[in-house]
Parts: structure tokens; C-alpha cells; sequence
């Protein structure tokens, strides 16, 4: 028996006046300040105010959002009484938000009661919905029933996933006009991040074909449109269909995981404060190389990746399977040097004196992550090591 989740999705230019049809007339929004700067937040309020709701703002997320600010949100949340909760923004946004939904409804659990097997959380939404609107295209937090949270421990930042099936939200309003103003930096990241989600959503020991046919269409939309946008970002039928393609990713990934680009990308992050987007996409086609390389001939991930070259036209279906695999990570490649995305860790301003220092830390990190026993190929910590040590000098995956 397996679950395929999804909230609610309004997709398209104008999906944001969908609002007027959700139930809620106390709402409690989630975003952060440079949304509120951008103008973003005043888009949701007025419409808020012409629909006859009245809100109340917390826009103290700050990137990687830590336990102390969530716990913040929440006790705010909980003394409004909201019937709605909205998070408007990116990952961090999202993530907050979905905390703050869980903890709104269940005033005396802690954030380590969100956990998989904690059956009381399956009430969640009694008490309010929960209304996404992601203003990035890429983290497909929107979709998802994770939310990442920082701790600090042992002098570091390090991210704790939080989920429960309950958490998907209610609704994803995925209205292009928001990513509209998204600078090109920012809109490559998180578009590789969807990527990421694609791909390893369609290999990771997880994979379902209800989540590879969102994947294979996100993907496609990706190599499409991200070019496009990434030259033109006022293109709204790009920005549109880019929009669309990271909420697929999250389907994906969401209902079939991510692997070790995500685990290593989570490490390097928490270590070196990179972009998450930025550091898991750096690592996506050297994982996958290793993943290729995976000396268990049961393994399927030379087929599937054949497969998906030739489903989008990069291969002749009477190509040798191998073949085109590898054609997935040369256009993966192709894909960072158009639109200007790293393809080392060196790029993007990683010493080698940093990385010699905190290499152990890093390879620590890994085995704390849950995606890292997803892949269909086991790293060890040779493993592990090797993966940074190529990915950060540039080098095919050999090994």
C-alpha cells in the first residue's frame, strides 16, 4: 500500500483571487521582510481586504528559519486564533509556517512531536487550513508535508526535518506573479533545486510511477523554460510554466523523496551557509554519476535515466541504454554553463583550506541526514568523502 499526497493546486495567472473561495475569515500570515519591501505582501493583503478577511502579519522569517523564531510564530498564531494561515515566500517561509500550522493546533506538543508515527497529528486542519504561496519557483515546500527547521548543536546550525503526512497544506495558490520579480541568481537556484527534486525523485529507492509522471513533466518544463527566464525574467508565459514545473518537482519528491545530492547539498549548506538551491544543484550530476556507477547490477538507475533521455528526445530509442544515461548528465551540465549555475564547489568560492578543515564535519553531517539512505547506491564515508572531494575540484564521478 502506497499514499500519493497533494493539496488543493490553483495554478495560472490569478490564482491568488481563488482565496475568496476558501473558508476562513481570521487569517494569519507568514512571509518575511523583504516580501513585505518587494511589495509582495501587500498584494495578498489587499486582496485579504477586498474579500473581507482580516489578518494578522508575522514577517520575522529569516533564511533558514531557526526553532526559536518558529516557536515566536507560533505563540503569536495561537493567542490570534486565526481559522487560516497563509505563508507567503520561499522555502523558509513555507517551512515556518507549516510548523506553526501543527503547533496553532496542538498548543501543548513540542517540535519533536512532529514525527511520522505521532497518530494525533492526523486531526491537524481541524482547527484552521493551511494556504501556500510559494514566491519562488524551486524548494516545492508548497507541496510537501516536511518543514526544515535549524537547531543549534555542536557550534552549528544543523537542520532537523520535521513531517508528518497531515502537513501537506491544504492549498498551493501557484500564481506566476509572484516569482516575477525574482532576480536571475535566485531564479536559477531554485530552479535547480527543482531539478534535483526531479531527478532524485525519480531514482531514489522511493520512486512510485504516480510521482515519476509529475517528475518526467517537471523536467521537461525545466531544461524548456528555465533558459528563457533565466535571460528574460519578465516573460510571464516562462515564468508561468517554470512555476508550474517546480510544484510537480515537489510532487515529486515529495511522494518519493530525495537522495544524497540533497544529503550532501543539506551538509555543505549547514556548514558554509550556501543557498540550499545553489549547493544541491552542484552536486545533482555528480550523484548521479555515482549513482551510474553502482557496481549492483540489480540497481535501476541506468535504465530509468535512459529512458528519461530518449521520453525527452536527447536520445534515439534504439540507443544503447547507457549511452544515454550519461547524455542526462552531459545536458545537466549543459544546462549550469547557459544559464550561468556553478558546476564546482571551487566556483562558488569554497578554499581549499576551508574544505580540508571541515571535511570530516561535513562527511559527519551526512549520516545525519534522512535522505542519505534513500539513493539507490549506499555511500559510505570514503564515499562521501570522494563525492566532495570531486565535486569541489570539478572531476567526473569514476568510482
Amino acid at each position: 500500500m502506497w499514499f500519493f499526497y497533494s493539496p488543493g493546486i490553483i495554478y495560472g495567472e490569478d490564482a491568488i483571487d481563488f482565496l475568496e473561495n476558501i473558508p476562513g475569515e481570521k487569517v494569519f500570515v507568514v512571509t518575511d521582510k523583504v516580501l513585505e519591501e518587494l511589495g509582495y505582501l501587500k498584494k495578498l493583503t489587499e486582496k485579504l481586504d477586498q474579500f473581507g478577511k482580516k489578518y494578522m502579519v508575522f514577517n520575522d522569517v529569516q533564511p533558514d528559519p531557526h526553532e526559536d523564531d518558529v516557536l515566536t510564530a507560533r505563540q503569536q498564531c495561537i493567542d490570534y486564533a486565526p481559522d487560516l494561515v497563509i505563508a507567503l515566500g520561499g522555502g523558509s517561509v513555507i517551512d515556518t509556517a507549516k510548523a506553526v500550522w501543527c503547533l496553532n493546533e496542538f498548543p501543548d506538543i513540542v517540535l519533536d512531536d512532529i514525527y511520522p508515527f505521532n497518530a494525533e497529528l492526523y486531526k491537524l486542519g481541524n482547527k484552521s487550513k493551511l494556504v501556500v504561496i510559494p514566491t519562488t519557483s524551486g524548494t516545492g515546500a508548497e507541496i510537501t508535508n516536511v518543514s526544515v527547521i535549524s537547531r543549534f548543536l555542536d557550534g552549528i546550525w544543523k537542520k532537523h526535518f520535521f513531517l508528518h503526512k497531515s502537513m501537506v497544506p491544504s492549498f498551493a495558490i501557484v500564481d506566476p506573479i509572484f516569482p516575477l520579480g525574482m532576480p536571475p541568481t535566485l531564479t536559477v537556484d531554485t530552479a535547480f533545486d527543482a531539478l534535483a527534486h526531479s531527478l532524485e525523485g525519480i531514482t531514489t529507492l522511493w520512486k512510485n510511477e504516480f510521482s515519476n509522471g509529475a517528475a518526467l513533466k517537471a523536467i521537461e518544463l525545466i531544461f524548456k523554460y528555465l533558459p528563457i527566464v533565466a535571460k528574460d525574467g519578465k516573460n510571464m508565459e516562462a515564468r508561468d510554466y517554470l512555476h508550474q514545473a517546480a510544484t510537480m518537482a515537489g510532487l515529486a519528491f515529495g511522494n518519493s523523496n530525495a537522495h544524497l545530492a540533497h544529503t550532501l547539498g543539506h551538509s555543505w549548506g549547514s556548514v558554509f551557509h550556501v543557498p540550499h538551491g545553489r549547493a544541491v544543484g552542484i552536486f545533482l550530476p555528480y550523484v548521479l554519476q555515482y549513482c551510474l556507477n553502482n557496481p549492483d547490477k540489480a540497481d535501476k538507475t541506468e535504465e530509468i535515466l535512459g529512458k528519461l533521455a530518449k521520453q525527452l528526445g536527447w536520445a534515439n530509442w534504439d540507443e544503447n541504454i547507457k549511452e544515454s544515461a550519461n547524455i542526462v548528465i552531459k545536458k545537466i551540465k549543459e544546462l549550469q554553463k547557459e544559464v550561468g549555475f556553478s558546476l564546482s564547489l571551487k566556483e562558488i568560492g569554497a578554499t581549499k583550506e576551508d574544505y580540508d578543515k571541515n571535511i570530516d564535519a561535513l562527511v559527519n553531517l551526512c549520516f545525519e541526514d534522512s535522505t542519505s539512505v534513500l539513493g539507490p547506491r549506499s555511500a559510505n564515508t570514503e564515499d562521501f568523502r570522494k563525492l566532495y572531494e570531486y565535486t569541489f575540484e570539478g572531476k567526473d564521478v569514476d568510482f
